[in-house]
């Protein structure tokens, strides 16, 4: 989750810091220059609602998550990221209806966005047929916004799809899209059933058992390097099985081993005796918001 978020920030940043002349203004190149300056606190302030969605997220408090996001989205209704990354959250939260919701409005905001600065994209605009825009910051910018929509496809198993975004950003020069590619890539490899938790965390969506007893049983699987750039999945990995009580929301290990090449080694062969609470941020809190029934949030 940490590894997504600095992924995120520095995407709003540089969103932020183009900010030099009246015709970058974020997603819309018709800003009149009066406004201008109203636009770049506006956009200022939205960042900063995003940003603490993300600190939200990183310790599992998805509720809070949902409220700051909301409040940029309030303030900025046209930017597709504030919906992505809600409609990311309450997918979490298992409201299927309204994450679908969210992520759609995202695509069609983006697709808008993109549309906007390509050349002669809007010729049917009367009021835009006569703008001048800065082609070398157009494309970086429609580079910047298939970064993100790729990253809105990640976040809702659309691997292909995210894979043409981030490749087409990555050619455009967006950076952290080109990492992104290899790891659609390793995730291809890896298998799709295998979804990510964090950076390096990833859980067995077809291995899940459940019970009678509110109690839910998967397998997790954790690397201890990033992708390299071959897009080969690491060699070294963690398994383990968690068993995920939802009634007390505690958790315990069952079995584990690791693996290093062709060699596997047992890590622990007898489960835990006891349930605990896990930590905030890691696996398996993670997996109880994401796997037990709750009152979904609207």
């Amino acid at each position: 989750m940490k590894y997504f978020r600095v992924q995120r920030i520095c995407c709003l940043l540089f969103l932020i810091f183009i900010g030099c002349t009246p015709v970058l203004a974020a997603y819309n190149l018709e800003v009149p220059a009066d406004s201008w300056e109203e636009y770049r606190l506006q956009f200022k302030t939205y960042s900063k609602h995003l940003l603490a969605s993300y600190d939200r997220a990183f310790i599992d408090d998805y509720e809070g998550a949902i409220r700051e996001v909301s409040k940029a989205i309030e303030l900025l209704p046209e930017e597709g990221i504030g919906y992505a990354e809600r409609g990311k959250y309450y997918r979490v939260l298992n409201n299927t209806e309204l994450a679908n919701g969210d992520f759609n409005r995202s695509l069609l905001l983006f697709g808008k966005a993109i549309e906007r600065y390509r050349p002669d994209g809007d010729k049917k605009n009367k009021k835009s047929a006569n703008r001048k825009v800065d082609p070398m910051e157009a494309a970086r910018l429609i580079a910047t916004l298939r970064y993100q929509r790729g990253e809105a496809y990640f976040s809702f198993g659309h691997y292909r799809q995210a894979a043409d975004d981030f490749a087409a950003a990555c050619q455009g020069g967006n950076a952290i899209s080109c990492s992104r590619v290899w790891e659609v890539k390793a995730i291809e490899k890896r298998g799709i059933n295998w979804a990510p938790i964090s950076a390096l965390q990833y859980y067995d969506q077809q291995r899940i058992e459940r019970s009678p007893q509110d109690v839910v049983r998967v397998w997790v699987r954790r690397e201890d390097s990033q992708v390299v750039r071959d897009g080969n999945v690491p060699g070294k990995y963690i398994q383990q099985r968690y068993e995920l009580n939802c009634s007390t929301r505690e958790s315990r290990l069952l079995e584990g081993f690791s693996s290093s090449g062709n060699r596997q080694t047992d890590l622990q062969k007898k489960p835990e005796s006891d349930f605990s609470k896990p930590f905030p941020g890691s696996a398996a809190n993670k997996l109880l918001t994401m796997l037990c029934p709750r009152i979904l949030l609207k």
